[in-house]
């Protein structure tokens, strides 16, 4: 099964091609490295094929290039996946993160602290209205945690941990 999502806006312009019966095909480029790690460690995960291209407004920061890309990829999801609950504990260097959702029920809770501003391109705040936005474009309700650890292995297990989350819960419809 497969989606295709395109958004475009004043200051974005987002394209998605999901593949939920793929082999793991990862094309991500969206011109800020942290959230192509993000991207692919939560691709990896699901073992979708997933190519997600973004293009922003970038000279004013990457808010709204990483929202779109969120709110684009969950609406993908979204039309793919209607039901199904599934979690997963990732660790990753120090840190160790749990991801559970649940399709059909929009929501979103995170419970972790990340302690640089800005690492790979992206203002970290950006990280959690990521995560909310693929939540509630998805229409599954995320609760995800992660501690110890520096930033980066804390986005990486996250984002590992929700990708392997999203595919259990495929599986579960």
């Amino acid at each position: 099964m497969s989606a295709s999502k395109k958004r475009q806006t004043k200051e974005t312009r987002i394209e998605v091609f999901l593949e939920t019966e793929g082999k793991g095909k990862i094309l991500i480029d969206t011109q800020i490295p942290l959230l192509d790690e993000i991207l692919s460690a939560l691709a990896r995960g699901t073992g979708f094929d997933l190519t997600l291209t973004a293009r922003g407004d970038l000279e004013t920061g990457d808010h709204h290039t990483t929202e779109d890309a969120a709110i684009t990829l969950g609406s993908a999801l979204s039309q793919e996946i209607k039901t199904g609950i599934g979690s997963s504990t990732v660790p990753s260097g120090q840190a160790l993160a749990t991801a559970a959702v649940r399709f059909g029920e929009p929501g979103y809770r995170g419970n972790f602290a990340l302690q640089s501003h800005s690492l790979g391109g992206m203002d970290l705040e950006n990280f959690g209205h990521f995560l909310r936005a693929l939540a509630y474009n998805a229409r599954f309700n995320l609760i995800i945690s992660a501690d110890g650890g520096d930033d980066m292995s804390k986005i990486e297990a996250m984002s590992t941990a929700l990708g392997r989350a999203i595919k259990r819960a495929a599986r579960d419809r």
